[in-house]
């Protein structure tokens, strides 16, 4: 997909389920008191002195003779802050471009959110590093930017060192965290990322390749990466080993979302290519 597809992520809306602390107008449920057009509560006019809202109703059947006013919910907005792993296993694939999707995602969030009157940022790393960073904005243009930005990098490194330290120095609130990652580690490696972006809320995008999971099995050489160890070398490919790393991958991918479950999480699972309308149906079903 190219840059003139990005406008297909208009579908994309997002809505949390908590009320945000912020006096910024935008589409979230606020804390904040005041004028908008969905009813919170109730309050006593000398509380809250602002005799346009006086509920004649409450205040004339209140045995104490209190008058009270209507308070209503305030809306804000939120910063979408697309935390993308850009380690080496990344840049690997048999079925799908997984940096490609990548980039497209990234794209795709910065031009919704601009639609939908949100501030975006990015944190990409790789390895230890922090490899590109796009601090909170609102440009219209920013997601053609991004499709070529995330598309030139390099995916390098491995672990979760520098995704835990970005996961740990993301702001505490107003916030919505868009987790972008083939979650080629461990379970335990998984938990501590999770446990760094506590208590945010986060929606995970897990980006698999088919035939890495399920290798076509020709007689030849591989060069592999155990998830759980890190370690790679190099195997000699049968029927046999690629029935062994199928049945491998879907262990993985169970104690990854058992994982994620441990957390209320469950990713949306993208295989191979997107469908941003599957997306957009998946996100509205996520609670966040």
């Amino acid at each position: 997909m190219s840059e003139g597809a990005l406008h297909l992520f208009d579908l994309l809306t997002w809505r949390l389920a908590r009320a945000l602390p912020g006096m910024r107008p935008g589409g979230h449920r606020g804390k904040m008191r005041g004028a908008g057009e969905t009813f919170a509560d109730l309050a006593p006019l000398i509380a809250h002195p602002d005799p346009r809202r006086i509920d004649v109703r409450r205040s004339l059947l209140d045995p104490f003779g209190t008058t009270f006013v209507r308070r209503f919910e305030t809306r804000t907005d939120l910063t979408l802050h697309v935390l993308l792993d850009a380690s080496a296993s990344l840049g690997t694939g048999a079925s799908s471009d997984r940096l490609g999707l990548a980039a497209l995602l990234a794209a795709g969030f910065a031009e919704a959110a601009w639609r939908g009157g949100d501030w975006y940022a990015l944190t990409a790393t790789a390895g230890e590093d922090v490899v590109d960073e796009i601090l909170p904005a609102r440009r219209r243009q920013l997601g053609a930017e991004l499709l070529e930005r995330i598309g030139a990098l390099r995916p390098g490194g491995e672990g979760v060192v520098g995704l835990e330290r970005a996961a740990m120095a993301l702001p505490a609130n107003r916030i919505l965290v868009v987790l972008i990652s083939d979650f080629e580690y461990s379970a335990d490696e998984l938990r501590r990322i999770l446990a760094a972006l506590e208590p945010r809320p986060v929606l995970p995008i897990w980006l698999r390749d088919g035939g890495l999971e399920a290798p076509a099995g020709r007689l030849g050489l591989a060069e592999i990466r155990d998830p759980e160890s890190g370690v790679r070398r190099t195997v000699l490919t049968t029927r046999k080993w690629a029935a062994q790393q199928a049945q491998a991958a879907a262990r993985h991918r169970a104690r990854l979302r058992s994982t994620f479950a441990e957390h209320d999480l469950a990713p949306i699972e993208i295989r191979d290519q997107l469908d941003v309308g599957a997306l957009a149906a998946a996100l509205e079903e996520v609670p966040l």
